[in-house]
């Protein structure tokens, strides 16, 4: 991550040509700092969160506290006040993800609300379609915290969007994110590896904003009419027209020429094709009445309004919430020791001491009723108090195909209510199950084969229901698909998928050189690898249009080593370090670690040489990795 000093000085240029210095930002988060009192988990102060917001008003456009960004292939903090905002990825910049902090309270947001953040684009993509995402971030303190490799770990993904060259403004559907009065961090990122545009930065009555519609009190008579909203045929959006309302969008008090800023010399921040976007350096806590600031409250500095906010407090540290789904970062894990006899148990300890990271996820399989699950030595590894670990069970049926098991067949149906007496009796902690994962290659589309997609549908929801049915409520589900491309182009692909209800995250099993051996796979194209000219996106894109509902986990990935491409494992676990910023929806990987797989005998160990082990290494210290798993 990061690049040279010379890297970091390439000139840069936004489509329409040189940009003004703008002193709103440091403004705005001099104000900030006095208003709410920045903390990020013990220096927070201020009263506790009120049940019920009071007042609030129509629509407010909230203008931000911060709006910057980072990018990967450039060292250094983010720049203070640039004049637009790169998200995706360029030769220069790396990948960009614009950041973006706003604060709201009760004299503004009302409990029911809808909140939308709008985005004018400066520079649309090039590319014919490219799709954006928003998630939840713990605002930053201070920008001169914020950097590319100490990015705050994404938390809930709100919504995406499909930008082409004639949008001019990004809508989001951020309703979700705003549950209390407090600040608010937003991360602005793409999926698309060789996609870019560029958002307009914080400007007076223009830029990025966050706009609430309060629902007003209930009447006491008959509404007035309300004229229909005028639409932006250029806007890309996911959520309906907002009603105009009598009050305005609020505005600073001060006018660039105002600001104690304005003269100030500014710094420069690369951009990505030849120029500097000019940087106004931040004024020093207390320079600034924050009571002129668009989106906060007049408030008398030394008696901070509450600060609450999930973006506050469920995002300050990272943990395992419902369906052990991150608050933000992800999960990692490992199936060690894979096609061996080795003691597994004992192996997973040893990787972790390589790896120099506890392994939240312990990934086994089990094998039709040969034995019940968690087995005793399984559920000794969740019962560490210095390393917390969940499990991940993956059995394989074996007393009958797919359609007898969804018709009851009689002996698997014993074997699930033993398998749930022993679960209910034994184990009462959430974990990770699949059912036959990787089924693809066992599908026989064949009528009365008893192995059809849609045969396997129904016996994975059969299996789940059944056990739910006799206690068993800790499974947290995960459809586990096989990530080689031939088979997303079957009819039958999307007959696999059992349902909504019976799938609590959906899974993949990708690697490094699976479909070819040139040596140059990256972590990209393990997550969200298409082919060709084929229709498909992408498992990423694929889950995001389609299951947008859904965590993504790599149920299993790993990276052979090639004696042609020595370096080949280092490159790979090097570059997911960065390119993690690409995926928010991706809450947990799993290595699949084997001295020789079971097609051809390759090798994904970490630690065959010093180089791949220090880049696994480095990888599980990416703060996107630092969930406490609860």
């Amino acid at each position: 991550m990061g690049g040279s000093d010379s890297r970091q000085r390439l000139p840069l240029a936004t489509g329409r040509g040189i940009v003004t210095v703008l002193a709103v930002l440091p403004l705005v988060l001099a104000g900030f700092v006095i208003g709410y009192g920045v903390g990020s988990g013990d220096g927070r102060f201020g009263e506790p969160l009120r049940e019920a917001w009071e007042g609030g008003r129509g629509t407010v456009d909230h203008r931000p506290l911060a709006a910057s960004f980072t990018a990967t292939a450039v060292e250094g903090r983010a720049p203070d006040a640039p004049s637009v905002l790169p998200v995706g990825f360029s030769d220069d910049l790396g990948i960009a993800v614009a950041h973006l902090q706003f604060a709201v309270d009760e004299t503004t947001v009302r409990p029911a609300h809808t909140a939308q953040l709008r985005l004018p684009v400066a520079v649309p993509p090039d590319s014919e379609g490219m799709t954006v995402e928003v998630a939840s971030v713990h605002p930053v303190s201070c920008l001169c915290s914020l950097t590319a490799a100490t990015a705050p770990p994404y938390g809930t993904v709100w919504d995406a969007v499909e930008v082409n060259a004639s949008t001019t403004e990004i809508v989001f559907d951020v309703t979700g994110a705003i549950n209390a009065p407090g600040r608010y961090g937003f991360a602005v990122t793409s999926p698309d590896r060789k996609a870019y545009l560029e958002l307009e930065g914080a400007e007076y009555d223009a830029g990025p904003a966050l706009r609430t519609v309060s629902e007003p009190d209930a009447p006491t008579g008959p509404l007035p009419p309300t004229a229909p909203a005028p639409t932006d045929p250029g806007a890309a959006t996911s959520a309906p027209p907002i009603a105009p309302s009598d009050t305005p969008s609020q505005s600073p008090s001060e006018s660039p020429s105002e600001s104690p800023s304005a003269s100030a010399s500014p710094s420069e921040s690369p951009t990505p094709t030849g120029g500097t976007i000019p940087t106004a350096p931040l004024d020093p806590v207390g320079s600034a009445d924050p009571t002129g600031v668009p989106g906060m409250p007049a408030a008398d500095p030394t008696e901070p309004l509450p600060e609450s906010g999930q973006s506050e407090d469920q995002l300050s540290t990272c943990t395992t919430g419902e369906k052990l789904v991150p608050t933000c970062g992800a999960l990692v894990g490992v199936a060690p020791a894979a096609h061996t006899s080795r003691v597994k148990e004992d192996e997973l300890l040893a990787f972790e001491e390589r790896a120099q990271h506890t392994q939240q996820i312990y990934h086994a399989y089990e094998r039709g009723d040969d034995r019940l699950f968690p087995t005793d030595a399984q559920i000794a590894l969740t019962q560490d108090p210095e390393r917390p670990r969940t499990l991940f069970i993956n059995w394989k049926p074996r007393m009958a195909n797919w359609a007898e098991i969804a018709a009851g067949d009689p002996e698997t149906d014993a074997y699930l209510d033993r398998l749930a007496e022993h679960i209910t009796a034994n184990f009462d902690k959430p974990f990770f199950f699949t059912v036959h994962h990787e089924p693809e290659n066992d599908v026989v589309q064949k009528a009365g084969s008893g192995m059809e997609a849609a045969d396997y549908a129904a016996m994975f929801r059969y299996v789940v229901e059944r056990l739910r049915a006799h206690g068993v409520d800790n499974l947290v589900t995960v459809m586990n698909y096989m990530g080689y491309l031939k088979w997303v182009e079957k009819p039958w692909h999307d007959q696999l998928y059992p349902g909504d209800d019976v799938v609590d995250w959906i899974g993949l099993s990708g690697y490094g050189q699976s479909l070819h051996d040139d040596g140059r796979s990256d972590f990209g194209e393990i997550v969200d690898q298409t082919k060709g000219d084929t229709a498909w996106p992408g498992f990423y894109h694929w889950i995001a249009k389609e299951h947008p509902d859904k965590p993504m986990m790599l149920a299993e990935w790993g990276v052979f080593h090639e004696d042609d491409y020595p370096d080949h494992q280092t490159a790979v676990f090097q570059a997911a370090r960065y390119q993690m910023a690409h995926y928010p929806r991706l809450k947990a990987i799993v290595y699949f670690e084997t001295p020789a797989d079971s097609n051809g005998g390759r090798n994904s160990e970490i630690h065959l040489d010093d180089g791949a082990l220090e880049a696994f290494r480095d990888l599980m210290r990416s703060p996107y990795f630092d969930v406490r798993l609860e």
